[in-house]
């Protein structure tokens, strides 16, 4: 079970995000979906959706591994940045891409930081020194996550594609 949790687990991820990142229009625009879902076609608003499932997932990865919860959550929070991060960036860089093609990069991005994730938790190295300010980190991000659908700042990952 835990040699194949790292696929099911990107494919998992992947096919809840892509539920949530239609919902606000399958839902008809409704108001609960504002907070989970893509409204605008920015960079920030494609990844919400994945990110959002990514911290959900964390908590069934947690119960079926049962890791070591310090070096798990670290390692968790890193590549949650890094899957924010590089998808946005990349996103920001390949501007050209539309539909499917975004939805690859995404995909992409999430595999890439889930085998970061993977080989932080088995490397051994002591993450858990830096647990204060990853969590710092992961509640400045929440809170983005919260506000930024309804108030974008004026920076490249909140503009429109």
């Amino acid at each position: 079970m835990k040699k194949l949790f790292l696929p099911v687990s990107v494919i998992s991820i992947f096919l809840c995000g892509f539920v949530l990142h239609i919902s606000y229009e399958a839902s008809g625009h409704s108001v609960w979906s504002l907070l989970i879902s893509t409204v605008r076609p920015s960079p920030w608003e494609l990844v919400k959706p994945f990110a959002l499932v990514f911290i959900m997932w964390s908590f069934i990865e947690m119960s079926c591994i049962r890791p070591h919860l310090l070096r798990y959550v670290c390692a968790r929070i890193i590549a949650l940045i890094v899957f924010v991060t590089g998808s946005c960036t990349a996103l920001c860089t390949l501007s050209i891409l539309t539909g499917w093609k975004r939805l690859g990069v995404i995909f992409v991005c999430l595999m890439l930081s889930e085998l970061l994730q993977y080989f932080i938790c088995r490397s051994g190295k002591r993450t858990e020194i830096f647990f204060i300010p990853l969590m710092l980190s992961f509640g400045v991000l929440f809170f983005a996550f919260l506000f930024c659908t309804f108030y974008p700042p004026d920076a490249a990952f909140f503009r429109v594609l």
